[in-house]
C-alpha cells in the first residue's frame, strides 16, 4: 500500500506515502547516512539535524547540498535542496502514524519548469527508501528500469 497520492502544481510536488513500518524506523530511513545510501544517495558531508548542513553525491560526484531548515522529530523534517544546475527548493517531510504502518508526505516546492522531471524521480527514490524501511534494500541497478516504469506511467495519453 504504498503510493496513496501524487499532485502537482505549477511549482510543488506532493506525494503521499504509506510506508509499512513504524514511525520509529521511517524516521531512521529518513535520517540516518547509512539509510539514506540506500534511497537516496551517498551521505558524503554533515548531519540530517536540526541546523545542520549536509551534501549527498547522487552519483559521479554530482552532490545535492542541502541544510536543514526544521527538524522535528519523527514528525516533521524541512530542508533546503540546491544541485549545481537547478536553483534553490525546499523538500519537507510528514510523518504521522497510520496503524502500525506509517503516513509519509513529502513536498518538494520551488520547482517551477522542474515539477515533471521530480514527479517522475521522487516516486522512485520512495520505492528504494520503503524497502530500506523494511529492511530489504533494492539494488541501484534497478534505479532507472523503476525510473522508465514511473515515466511511462506518467506520460501524456
Amino acid at each position: 500500500m504504498p503510493l496513496t497520492s501524487i499532485e502537482t502544481d505549477e511549482s510543488e510536488l506532493h506525494v503521499e506515502w504509506v510506508i509499512d513500518a513504524p514511525v520509529v524506523r521511517t524516521w531512521e530511513t529518513l535520517t540516518t547516512p547509512s539509510h539514506i545510501g540506500e534511497w537516496l544517495g551517498t551521505v558524503v558531508s554533515g548531519s540530517i539535524s536540526s541546523g545542520s548542513s549536509f551534501a549527498i553525491d547522487h552519483g559521479d560526484g554530482y552532490l545535492c547540498e542541502s541544510t536543514v531548515v526544521k527538524s522535528e522529530v519523527l514528525r516533521a523534517l524541512t530542508y533546503s535542496w540546491k544541485f549545481p544546475d537547478e536553483p534553490r527548493t525546499d523538500v519537507t517531510w510528514s510523518l504521522a502514524p497510520y496503524g502500525d504502518a506509517t503516513s509519509l508526505t513529502l513536498t518538494h516546492s520551488g520547482l517551477a519548469d522542474l515539477v515533471r522531471s521530480y514527479r517522475d524521480g521522487w516516486p522512485v527514490h520512495l520505492t528504494f527508501f520503503e524497502g530500506s524501511a523494511l529492511g530489504t534494500p533494492l539494488p541501484w541497478s534497478m534505479f532507472w528500469q523503476i525510473h522508465s516504469t514511473i515515466v511511462n506511467l506518467n506520460a501524456p495519453g
